[in-house]
Formats: structure tokens, C-alpha cells, sequence
């Protein structure tokens, strides 16, 4: 029984984690498309279709600077690891990896402020409150669950 219960919470950390870290700068994955979010927001068709396509401009870009990352990091970690350290060498591939960091950063910073152009300060505010409720009703589901180990997730 334990089992199963670890293998639910890792499907749904791998399930549900991939698509909140990818999309950091919402916090919700394509959360336009959620009725509720949609219809709270009063979006237009244009509107979530503007948003659908700074999503896969965005996310293009960000899988490419994932990479980066993750290239630049096994690099750094490959000249730590070595016998003899060459200090120089480590230093310039630190600061790689920390513009390749900034890159990242910046490219989830831009897709934000795509999404407040579109959506203007009063929807900003309300999809930020929106984001605080599901954030809050997933954090409620998570210790649910590890108080009542044996409960199902979503048979509230």
C-alpha cells in the first residue's frame, strides 16, 4: 500500500511539476485554458490566441536555454571534478553557467510581461490572485494526502 501511494505522489509530482516548472513565469501551465481561469478573466479568442502563441515562441526558446544550462553546468561540474583544478578555467565556465542562468531567467521574465501587455493591470492582478488560490488548494491537496496516506487524491 505504501508503495502505491509513493508511486502516486511521484506520478504526480512528474505529471504536474514539468509543467508548472516550464511555464515558472505563470505558475500554471496554459492556465487560459482552464474554464474558470478564461471566464474569471473575460479573455477573447484573440486574446488566448495571442497567449497560445507567446506560450510556444516562449517555450521554444526556453527549452533551447535549458539546454544551455544544463550543458554549461555538466561542463563546470566537469572541471571541479578534475585532479588538477585549473582556477582560471573554473571561474569563466562559473561565469557561463550564470549568464546562461541570467538567459533563462530573462526569457521567463519576458513571457510574464507578454502576458500583462495582453491582459492589462486589472486582469494581471486577478490571474496573480488566481495563481494564490490554486497554489494554496495544491499545497491543501499535498498535506491531505500525507496526513490521510491512504486517501485517493481528489476523493474529497
Amino acid at each position: 500500500m505504501l508503495r502505491k501511494v509513493l508511486y502516486a505522489a511521484l506520478l504526480f509530482v512528474f505529471l504536474i511539476l514539468p509543467a508548472t516548472a516550464t511555464a515558472k513565469n505563470t505558475g500554471l501551465g496554459k492556465w487560459w485554458h482552464r474554464p474558470q481561469a478564461s471566464e474569471k478573466l473575460n479573455l477573447s479568442k484573440e486574446e488566448i490566441s495571442k497567449l497560445d502563441k507567446q506560450f510556444v515562441d516562449s517555450r521554444r526558446k526556453l527549452i533551447k536555454l535549458e539546454s544551455a544550462l544544463k550543458s554549461e553546468q555538466f561542463e563546470l561540474d566537469n572541471l571541479l571534478e578534475n585532479e588538477h583544478l585549473d582556477e582560471n578555467a573554473t571561474v569563466k565556465q562559473f561565469d557561463k553557467l550564470q549568464q546562461a542562468r541570467t538567459n533563462l531567467a530573462n526569457e521567463q521574465f519576458r513571457f510574464l510581461l507578454e502576458i500583462r501587455k495582453i491582459l492589462g493591470l486589472d486582469r494581471f492582478r486577478q490571474l496573480k490572485q488566481y495563481k494564490q488560490l490554486q497554489r494554496q488548494k495544491i499545497r491543501k491537496e499535498l498535506r491531505s494526502m500525507q496526513d490521510h496516506p491512504k486517501q485517493k487524491p481528489g476523493s474529497d
